[in-house]
């Protein structure tokens, strides 16, 4: 058998899909193929989707392991679920409410906006909440689905630039799990998840439209979600998606997309002035100013040495925040691999299309400078909450370099620049928390394990996808148990099973009840489940179906907070106690009273101590006992909490009238038919009052003329009615936010410009096909997101040629590209 000597044979090509180490042979193609398992792999778009989509709802449920409050934590503990339930009951009852005067300072959803009374998806997640029976299985369901929504948007914003198909899978995966989104968003503030999810969603389908690829509905639908959630940074995302969308148009000289994203655009704006109104017109009466200016007071702003430690999933940055001088979670957290990968990375390649990036890089760069800007600016606090959309930016410029072939030239030095990054990532990361020297020692050893298996198959030319994503599992688990729940916001441990609740509260608690006291000071001091038994903060006694006075809301009634000396989440100071049995301020009516309360809740234990206990303790000096008032009975739940009921039953059961002038008499026919307005029927004239605060769009009429409201020093309803006819008069009051009349206008123009938008986009459509437009047919039948040639050009030959030649390149490295990531 004769063999062909090595010089005299021909050179063997290279094979595509495939990366060659620099240095080695080329495989023989003459050689026997050898056996290799054949890996399954989504054939199809919808599938690569899917299995995304499922990969994350399964990661999401790891940080469940070891905390099973997680998704029950903080202000979704405290209002969001709360809230919710309350919603979804009456929704199930046949009631929408804007604003619920039997919740006091937390009932006005619509001047709070973020509760998404307008949105569809919440309203459907809230009858869920209500149906659910548990507060922890709604809140692990619904979060999981809005990570789900988001990875899903991730994953179309990177195809629709034209990274493949794996590299948007790793980055979708990854960055749901970054530390922001899922310590704060996911944990915490599902207000501002829901956002950053609709945006995501947003981008990919306005820039899609705009290329005539897609149906103007679905970015309209994304762009009103995205309103109708309430989150204004949702809101500010949807801004600057289409500022820089609108400059890639002009980079491109493409006038035509531009007008259709300012009409899309304007569609979901128009819809801002139902959502948003209320709360910047109700601003008058509440402690959340809209002219609060711009100040930096270091809350909540990350430096730009934290963001350089994306990759570090130990590293707790300093900053100002509510109970600690540092981030008891990796705040700034991104990806394991983006900077040991960043070496390997072929940049250039991704660079040499600018005006493809410019939009994205645009999107990255402002929301950087926001990031690490001033702590507030107008409504805009918190400059932590925006660094999402920065890392969103980054993950698409990412994703790109991803489908690219990396770089396996000079591998020695590649190798030692990824070393440095992980041991200068450590160092920094115990430099900022030298007291979590093993969990540092531990995160650093797995990012270099992790890093050293990643390039491994960076040098053999392997896919890394598999790899990329194992990785980002590993260091989801690894952080749920380092780091298991985020200590720098509250805690509430709330009780989560509806019937038990019900069941416990629903019997001590009668009517109008305030708690006195506060539970996270009491908390610290006989601990979480003891108050919180009977104490409950926040909303948490609207689950029980309790009329609580207590609730947490983010836009305060100032008159209200400042007379009750309470805190936004609900919590009251002691000498509440003793203020109520006195008249009020410009009343000659008790506090309590004028409050209509029935039960009276005090959690302090010297009280309860000094009343059960009267006999002076030798050697003690012995408190002040509790004065129970006349009227009331007094009984102990435990060893800290009392119980006060009032003995008589108050007068007008079915409505809210809690004092009339001797000269006004009102007849038995005081009632709230609908859970918000109220219709009294009275002889006389003079004041009475109202037990519901008087928050801006409250309207009154004496049979039919409109009468004017004033508001008491506590904030409750004061009418002074006129002289009643004979046979007696009728006041009837009613509730609409504020604006609203605006904003059902501008909604209704917002609905017909986008049936004029739809309109148009079918007749187009229709001139296309009798047109014999195949060329177009043809591109939308590929089922490709991204791009295809020529389009985003203005019709200029050299930007087509310029865009025809970057297809033929990337074509021309698919194959590699593909393979080097894994499809």
């Amino acid at each position: 058998m004769s063999v062909t000597p090595p010089a005299l044979r021909p050179p063997a090509p290279r094979l595509p899909g495939r990366l060659i180490r620099p240095g080695g042979d080329a495989p023989d193609p003459g050689a026997r193929p050898s056996r290799r398992r054949r890996r399954w792999r989504p054939r199809t778009e919808a599938g690569t989707a899917a299995l995304v989509a499922v990969v994350v709802a399964v990661l999401a449920q790891i940080p469940l392991l070891t905390n099973r409050f997680f998704y029950l934590w903080d202000d979704s503990a405290a209002e969001f679920l709360p809230v919710w339930h309350r919603i979804g009951a009456d929704l199930l009852a046949g009631h929408w409410n804007p604003l619920v005067p039997s919740m006091w300072n937390g009932g006005n959803f619509a001047a709070e906006a973020l509760f998404g009374i307008w949105n569809p998806v919440e309203l459907l997640d809230a009858v869920f909440t209500a149906l659910s029976g548990d507060l922890l299985i709604a809140a692990i369901v619904i979060k999981t689905q809005f990570l789900v929504l988001l990875t899903l948007g991730i994953y179309a914003v990177c195809r629709e630039y034209r990274a493949n198909r794996a590299a948007a899978a790793v980055v979708a995966v990854a960055l749901p799990f970054s530390g922001f989104t899922l310590y704060f968003d996911a944990a915490s503030w599902i207000a501002g998840l829901m956002g950053f999810a609709w945006t995501a969603h947003f981008w990919w389908s306005a820039r899609r439209y705009m290329r005539g690829r897609l149906n103007p509905v679905v970015p309209i639908v994304f762009g009103l979600l995205i309103v109708t959630t309430g989150n204004p940074y949702g809101l500010l995302g949807m801004v600057v998606v289409a500022g820089a969308l609108a400059v890639e148009s002009l980079a491109a000289r493409d006038r035509r997309a531009i007008w259709r994203l300012a009409g899309v655009s304007a569609v979901a704006a128009a819809a801002a002035a139902l959502v948003f109104l209320p709360l910047v017109l109700s601003a008058a009466v509440t402690t959340r100013s809209p002219g609060s200016g711009i100040m930096n007071t270091g809350f909540l702003v990350p430096g730009v040495g934290d963001l350089l430690n994306l990759s570090a999933p130990a590293y707790l940055p300093h900053s100002v925040s509510w109970h600690m001088a540092f981030w008891t979670v990796p705040a700034t957290y991104l990806a394991w691999f983006i900077a040991p990968l960043a070496p390997w990375l072929d940049w250039r390649r991704v660079l040499h299309r600018p005006r493809a990036l410019i939009g994205v890089g645009l999107l990255a760069a402002v929301y950087l400078a926001i990031t690490v800007g001033p702590s507030q600016i107008w409504l805009f606090r918190w400059p932590l909450r925006v660094i999402e959309y920065a890392y969103l930016g980054l993950c698409v410029v990412l994703a790109l370099a991803l489908t690219e072939s990396p770089r396996t030239d000079l591998p020695r030095r590649r190798a030692a620049a990824t070393a440095v990054i992980i041991v200068v990532g450590g160092y920094l990361s115990w430099s900022a928390q030298p007291g979590r020297f093993h969990t540092v020692i531990a995160a650093t050893a797995l990012v270099g394990v992790l890093s050293w298996l990643m390039v491994r198959r960076v040098r053999a030319g392997r896919p890394l996808s598999r790899l990329l994503i194992g990785g980002t599992v590993a260091v989801l688990g690894f952080q749920a148990v380092a780091f298991p729940a985020n200590q720098n916001v509250t805690d509430w441990h709330p009780q989560h099973d509806v019937a038990s609740m019900k069941q416990h509260f629903g019997t001590l608690y009668q009517g109008n009840t305030l708690m006195v006291g506060d539970p996270l000071t009491e908390a610290d001091r006989l601990g979480r489940r003891s108050v919180w038994h009977d104490l409950p903060g926040g909303s948490l006694l609207q689950v029980a179906g309790v009329t609580s006075l207590n609730n947490y809301t983010g836009v305060s009634y100032r008159a209200y907070m400042r007379h009750l000396c309470m805190s936004y989440y609900g919590g009251t100071c002691q000498t509440l106690y003793t203020r109520l049995w006195r008249k009020d301020s410009d009343s000659p009516a008790e506090l309590a009273d004028l409050l209509r309360l029935q039960t009276v809740v005090v959690q302090t234990q010297q009280h309860v101590l000094d009343t059960l206990n009267p006999q002076v303790v030798p050697g003690k000096k012995r408190a002040k006992p509790l004065t129970v008032p006349a009227g009331w009975t007094v009984r102990a739940l435990d060893d800290h909490t009392l119980v006060l009921n009032r003995r008589a039953p108050l007068p007008w059961p079915d409505g809210r009238v809690s004092f009339t002038a001797p000269s006004a008499h009102v007849t038995a026919d005081d009632i709230a038919p609908d859970g918000v307005g109220e219709t009294v029927r009275y002889t006389g004239q003079g004041e009475i009052r109202i037990a519901a605060l008087l928050w801006p769009g409250w309207q009154a009429t004496v049979d039919g003329h409109t009468v004017r409201l004033k508001g008491t020093d506590v904030g409750i309803i004061k009418v002074l009615l006129p002289p009643a006819r004979k046979g007696g008069s009728t006041l009837r009051l009613s509730f609409r936010p504020p604006g609203y009349r605006i904003g059902q206008a501008m909604a209704l123009f917002g609905l017909g410009l986008a049936g004029v938008i739809i309109a148009l986009w079918y007749r187009g459509r229709r001139r296309l096909r009798t047109g014999g437009a195949g060329g177009a047919g043809g591109a939308g039948r590929t089922g490709r997101i991204g791009p295809p040639p020529g389009e985003f050009n203005g019709g200029s030959e050299v930007s087509e040629v310029s865009e025809v030649s970057e297809v033929k390149e990337a074509g021309e490295t698919a194959g590699v590209s593909a393979e080097a990531v894994g499809t």
